[in-house]
């Protein structure tokens, strides 16, 4: 019988919600054919060692073991040792919480994270109106402990464990916040844990000109776009302006979904595997026609970037902001229940390419015309006197 994983373009480890992840997802099948990792003689010594190891801790270890316990940190170990932060191991609680992550409603303090090179938990972004937005916590902060406890990269889901809780419980975060010349303020924040609906696309209109925001991509985001979208043409608007900024990314269903609905036939995106075997998304010949222009910057990762990749290869979208995060690679998630366990592995198992062949990995989307903003500015309509990024992507659209 054929079977089935699905397959992820993650940029945020962990979303700090009581969830762990938002993905880019599709469906593809297993190919059980893959290359030996170690050879058998190397797995023999290999486990020979770890029997060792076992015996050494029955017969010296002076407290009572968990054997459960002492399992998983084996199995997460295996992939820790890839060096690939988005590869891991994911026992049957985390596979639960992974898959309620693309439903759209959570419990927790709203946070989007990943692992820096540095072994740090950083803050992507905080999703809006969510309890750490409304106390101030930034894109780029460092969490450096949770309830008076050091956490590094490495303990990220130990590190989400600690910040779950019931609706309504506090939990404090010290955070480390980047300022300019290498320096740092820290600073501490008591945040109370709350639900937090994943309403993901909001939509208004700039005097005539229609504004779309995509905080991230879930399971209703395509159809919550194209609603956005359809409304704001029915009120005769000139362009659209699609604000990425901050969205790390989501399941590739949906980006494929919207990237299909605003281009004209042709490739979507390219996925490319170690043996080089490629898997191309494909757009019809439907597209829309509204001038439109994208912002992005730092916070854009991944499902985001693959959008807004495709839209400038087409040239159906002028870009506008700073330098994409650069998250380019897919992650396949493979549940283990053929080997008797409840969990799943995440694993990296290919990069993708835009339409025109442009690779997104560690260099990001390059904006058509890059606009920094002063720190601390407030985004978004509301601010709009000091959003200088949405006032020149509101004025291009006016000289069309």
């Amino acid at each position: 019988m054929k079977r089935y994983l699905k397959v992820f373009l993650a940029f945020s480890i962990v979303i700090l919600l009581s969830v762990s992840s938002f993905y880019v997802g599709t469906i593809v099948s297993i190919n059980t054919d893959s290359k030996t990792v170690l050879s058998d003689e190397e797995r023999a010594e290999s486990f020979k060692k770890l029997n060792s190891l076992m015996d050494l801790i029955d017969e010296n270890f002076l407290f009572e073991t968990d054997k459960e316990k002492l399992q998983v940190s084996m199995f997460k170990g295996l992939f820790q040792g890839l060096d690939d932060p988005y590869s891991m191991y994911l026992d049957s609680e985390e596979l639960a919480k992974l898959q309620e992550s693309t439903s759209g409603e959570f419990s927790g303090v709203g946070l989007q994270v990943t692992v820096t090179k540095d072994n740090l938990i950083q803050v992507i972004s905080p999703i809006k109106n969510s309890p750490a937005y409304k106390e101030g916590i930034k894109t780029g902060d460092l969490i450096t402990k949770i309830n008076g406890e050091i956490y590094s990269g490495e303990q990220l889901n130990e590190a989400v464990a600690e910040m779950k809780g019931e609706v309504g419980e506090e939990v404090v975060l010290s955070i480390r916040r980047p300022l300019e010349d290498e320096k740092y303020e820290d600073l501490e924040f008591k945040i109370k844990r709350d639900i937090i609906e994943l309403t993901t696309v909001e939509n208004t209109k700039i005097d005539d000109i229609g504004y779309i925001s995509i905080s991230n991509f879930n399971e209703n985001t395509d159809r919550e776009f194209i609603e956005a979208f359809e409304k704001l043409k029915k009120e005769k608007v000139k362009g659209i302006v699609l604000d990425l900024r901050g969205n790390p990314g989501g399941l590739l269903t949906s980006t494929v979904s919207i990237a299909d609905y605003l281009l004209p036939e042709g490739d979507i995106v390219k996925m490319v595997d170690k043996n080089g075997k490629e898997k191309v998304e494909k757009s019809d010949e439907k597209e829309q026609t509204l001038p439109m222009t994208v912002l992005i910057n730092g916070g854009s990762a991944s499902a985001s970037e693959l959008l807004t990749g495709a839209l400038q290869d087409y040239e159906k979208a002028f870009v506008i902001g700073t330098q994409s995060f650069g998250k380019g690679i897919v992650q396949t998630s493979i549940p283990l229940d053929r080997i008797g366990d409840s969990g799943a592995v995440n694993i990296t198992t290919s990069e993708y390419f835009t339409p025109k062949n442009n690779r997104i990995h560690e260099k990001g989307v390059t904006p058509n015309k890059v606009v920094e903003l002063p720190k601390d500015i407030p985004l978004g309509p509301e601010n709009i006197d000091k959003d200088l990024q949405l006032k020149t992507a509101i004025d291009i659209l006016n000289k069309n």
